[in-house]
């Protein structure tokens, strides 16, 4: 406990002097007319809280942050049962929100009174943007992002840190154009499960490329952006560089943010109980060396997704995809402008040309019986031969995945409990093609779930906010089956279907086959909201891991951190 307390001492002493003249700089711009002035909000006539928004206020047309914990706290009251609110499909917008939920509402804090400086300090700290600009048809907003922590991992005796600073600058032109970009610069040191995946990828889970920090550190940095247009109350174009995730659950086997950010161009459509979406994508491929002139070399996806809100409390959604390379050793093809039909169902166009790209198919479900309980579900198809399938067990062309849960939102008629249970599983070869360059990856890592294929997970999650109090306990338990010299079972997405054994007559396949592999997890997360609008808190966390196989190798991690963090993207370490 010493050296946890005299490593994390060390690492605050560097971080005071970005928070002070962060918070120092709140304070200094909430009394700058020109910037950040906003007339106080109203006292309303509830008991619970007084609202910090204006009561005209016209909600901002960006979209909400892409991290589980804020879409749940607007689920729990956008997502009502009956609500037409599209769930499966993240990120939401505000101005959907808007319809049956305010910020302000979500989060039920009370302002302070705001008559002397101290409270107006405390109120543009707690409850604004650090630089706030509003005209009648113009608004803008920014803030600082950190992710400043210290910690140690007790199982190697490793001292370890985060050093994130960026910037998120967001507004929008009248009621039908908006933006959002932001920017990080990192430098890190991970545990040693972690620094081992850097290694292999060349990649930090989620965050991009690196470079060597120092003698152990990593550098790496990584921005998204968008604009949006939005001409009807029915249509909305988004085209940028982000991340994107379809699905109810905390993974998704279909389309998740497992990966870096891409560009993209994303049209949603919504008119009676339907939304649709076509997101048409440019992928990059890491595994070769980057081309003096042309990069590394790129591969697009065209995707749909077409959501019915049958009833009250049941949800459909049907997804298509299509991955293909933008070049080969012969020609440059780039992006195909077959795949630019908007209409969904588009399989027959792949096959009508040769069906040489990694199509696959898939099918999304939520069903809500009770207000804030529901039970949802994915099935995805990668690829099927029913008549080869009768001729054996396992054949390898059978490539599927499928996940299946319930999440609680105000579990128990308390307000922001979340329970949620849940249960993954990807058969042998899913996600992979014959062109390792058409398999479902970007950036090195799966468009869908961290572990790949050949594999089951379950995973079960508890979190709470009382005000700006919170906290989580996570648990997972990974069970998958990995490649031993010269093997190829399943798991790994970089290998041609080509080198299965006994291709193209390859049976007998199962999931987990290979080195029997087991991941155990525990996450727990306890912290302060600072300020709900810059989503920036105070948090103590501690992960735990074990790792083994039936070789007998066994590996535990025990990573315990501190620091000040912006909580606005998802980071999946927990494989």
């Amino acid at each position: 406990m010493l050296k946890i307390c005299h490593a994390l001492s060390l690492k605050l002493l560097e971080a005071p002097f970005r928070l002070f003249i962060f918070f120092a700089a709140q304070s200094l711009l909430c009394l700058l007319p020109g910037l950040s002035a906003r007339a106080q909000s109203p006292a309303v006539a509830d008991s619970v809280y007084v609202p910090w928004l204006p009561t005209g206020f016209a909600p901002d047309y960006t979209n909400v942050p892409l991290h589980r914990n804020v879409s749940d706290e607007f689920e729990q009251y956008a997502g009502r049962k009956g609500s037409l609110l599209h769930t499966a499909i993240k990120p939401f917008r505000y101005d959907d929100l808007a319809i049956e939920v305010r910020e302000d509402s979500v989060y039920r804090l009370t302002p302070l009174a705001g008559t002397n400086f101290i409270e107006r300090a405390w109120n543009y700290a707690a409850y604004g943007h650090m630089v706030h600009l509003e005209r009648p048809d113009f608004r803008l907003y920014a803030d600082l992002i950190l992710d400043l922590n210290v910690g140690m991992d007790l199982e190697d005796n490793r001292e370890l840190y985060t050093n994130t600073r960026g910037l998120s600058v967001k507004g929008h032109i009248g009621r039908q154009f908006s933006f959002e970009t932001t920017f990080r610069e990192n430098q890190a040191t991970l545990p040693v499960y972690l620094t081992e995946f850097v290694q292999e990828f060349l990649v930090v889970p989620s965050q991009g490329r690196v470079r060597r920090f120092k003698q152990s550190g990593l550098d790496y940095a990584n921005a998204t952006g968008y604009i949006s247009y939005t001409p009807s109350k029915f249509v909305n174009f988004q085209f940028g560089h982000g991340s994107n995730f379809i699905g109810d659950g905390y993974r998704s086997v279909l389309l998740s943010d497992n990966t870096f950010p891409y560009p993209h161009l994303k049209i949603s459509t919504k008119v009676w109980r339907l939304q649709y979406m076509n997101l048409f994508a440019q992928f990059t491929d890491l595994t070769e060396p980057s081309n003096f002139v042309t990069g590394f070399r790129r591969k697009f996806g065209s995707f749909h997704y077409l959501s019915y809100a049958a009833t009250d409390w049941l949800q459909v959604g049907f997804f298509e995809g299509i991955i293909w390379q933008g070049s080969d050793s012969s020609r440059y093809r780039g992006f195909d402008v077959n795949y630019l039909n908007p209409v969904i169902f588009y399989r027959p166009v792949e096959f009508g040309l040769g069906s040489p790209d990694n199509a696959m198919m898939g099918l999304n479900l939520k069903l809500q019986p009770t207000q804030g309980l529901s039970f949802y579900g994915q099935f995805l198809l990668d690829d099927l031969d029913i008549a080869r399938s009768r001729e054996g067990e396992g054949f390898y062309r059978n490539k599927m995945a499928w996940q299946a849960g319930a999440k609680w939102l105000g579990a128990l008629g308390v307000e922001n409990l979340v329970l949620r249970a849940e249960y993954n599983r990807a058969k042998p070869f899913t996600y992979a093609h014959k062109d390792p360059l058409q398999n479902y990856v970007h950036y090195n890592q799966p468009l869908a779930h961290p572990l790949g294929a050949n594999f089951e997970e379950y995973l079960g999650i508890v979190s709470y906010r009382k005000q700006r109090v919170y906290g989580e306990a996570k648990f997972t338990l990974a069970r998958y089956g990995a490649d031993t010299l010269g093997s190829h079972n399943g798991g790994n997405l970089f290998i041609s279907d080509f080198d299965i054994a006994g291709y193209p007559d390859s049976y007998g396949h199962s999931t987990g086959q290979g080195l029997e592999t087991e991941v155990l997890g525990a996450s727990f997360r306890a912290g302060f909201l600072i300020n709900p609008v810059a989503r920036l808190a105070l948090e103590l966390g501690v992960d735990l891991r074990r790792f083994s196989n039936a070789n007998g190798t066994e590996h535990n991690t025990t990573w315990v951190q501190f620091g000040v963090r912006t909580n606005l993207f998802n980071r999946y370490y927990d494989f």
